[in-house]
């Protein structure tokens, strides 16, 4: 954020059961910080600390940049009315409303410049065909709209209202002809597919050389749609879908969404576990140089007997356990 000359991000903004913890860093050519303070929170106590090595901005605004306030409540809820305060050394006083610290800091994320670059190029080419693989409108969000000049066919293992065809991803190409698409996209599907590999190469199928996907699913989320929750990815996980074997290049790829991961129970080698990450989101751009050269032929009926929950209350961070 940019106020009066005064520029500020939030690398955090967290809320686990009692406590907040909000940390970023501050800047100011000519000014410091001088003191964090967390109003309209209902706090009981609260920790806070600046002018903090902030290594993710040392080498172009300068040392000592970060800050961090923690807060103990008697609500488990987030606080919506919260603000929190900047005040520095010279007396400037800025108050920002913590959900609107988060909202900038989520739209900095790789991700959605990613997710949005790729809808203009689709767009840029009216009546693209475009396949949205897993695109059935969850929680009323039916991200097929993404495209308005283009011609998109929603594919889903289950039906609903915006969904075009019912089947399974795993066969794809029973379903269409070959090089029916220019556009494959794919949103939080992945992680449910038992056999990404063999989805891949059923893509390769039915898109036309040199055309173009995308695919975001999760390297770090809590379980969820059990028992069809399979996989997690990394941004290097991709290179062993999308290859010169699989008929594929990667032209673009992004972590974000950072997730603490600490354990529920105690031991002494995670210690500092809070000071690790995992990725809620990773995303890659592709495009098809060829046909594939490898094959899967096992079918998902082969290995398991269940199907995909009915489960439509929209929720993606995961089973409640406590």
């Amino acid at each position: 954020m940019y106020i009066d000359g005064y520029e500020f991000v939030a690398d955090t903004v967290s809320k686990f059961h009692h406590a907040l913890y909000i940390s970023g860093w501050f800047h100011h050519p000519e000014d410091v910080l001088k003191s964090v303070v967390l109003h309209n929170a209902g706090d009981l106590k609260s920790l806070s600390d600046v002018r903090q090595p902030h290594g993710g901005v040392s080498a172009t605004l300068g040392e000592n940049k970060g800050f961090w306030l923690h807060a103990f409540r008697g609500d488990t809820t987030f606080p919506q009315a919260a603000e929190i305060e900047f005040i520095t050394k010279k007396g400037k006083r800025i108050r920002v409303n913590l959900g609107e610290l988060a909202k900038d800091r989520a739209q900095r994320y790789l991700t959605v410049d990613m997710s949005k670059r790729f809808v203009e190029t689709v767009s840029a080419t009216s009546g693209a065909k475009v396949l949205d693989i897993g695109g059935r409108a969850r929680s009323k969000l039916d991200r097929s709209k993404s495209f308005p000049n283009s011609e998109v066919t929603v594919f889903d293992v289950m039906a609903g209202d915006n969904v075009d065809v019912v089947g399974d991803a795993h066969d794809l190409s029973q379903y269409f002809e070959p090089e029916t698409f220019d556009v494959v996209y794919s949103v939080s599907v992945f992680e449910h597919l038992l056999m990404p590999w063999r989805v891949v190469t059923e893509m390769n199928k039915v898109l036309k050389v040199g055309g173009i996907g995308y695919v975001h699913t999760h390297q770090t989320l809590g379980m969820h749609d059990a028992p069809w929750d399979f996989w997690r990815f990394s941004d290097t996980s991709w290179d062993a879908l999308f290859n010169v074997k699989t008929g594929f290049e990667i032209t673009e790829r992004a972590l974000d969404s950072e997730q603490f991961v600490i354990p529920f129970v105690y031991r002494p080698s995670k210690e500092h576990a809070e000071k690790s990450a995992g990725f809620e989101g990773s995303a890659v751009v592709f495009r098809k140089t060829g046909p594939s050269q490898v094959e899967w032929a096992t079918t998902l009926s082969e290995l398991v007997d269940t199907t995909y929950p009915d489960n439509d209350d929209g929720r993606t961070g995961g089973t409640d356990y406590i």
